[in-house]
């Protein structure tokens, strides 16, 4: 057995879960918003936090 078996001389179908060039959706990506809802939702956080300190 080869120190290196993995699948670098693979030919064939691509497994699943992939997707050929001509399906692929490059805008996908940035039609997500999570990252910005979760950015939003630890500022609210911190502002709740920072006006509990204050208060106190």
């Amino acid at each position: 057995m080869s120190r290196f078996d993995d699948d670098e001389d693979w030919v064939g179908t691509p497994p699943e879960g992939r997707y050929s060039r001509d399906r692929a959706d490059p805008g996908f990506w940035l039609r997500q918003r999570p990252v910005s809802i979760a950015a939003a939702g630890i500022v609210l956080v911190i502002i709740i936090v920072v006006i509990v300190a204050v208060v106190r």
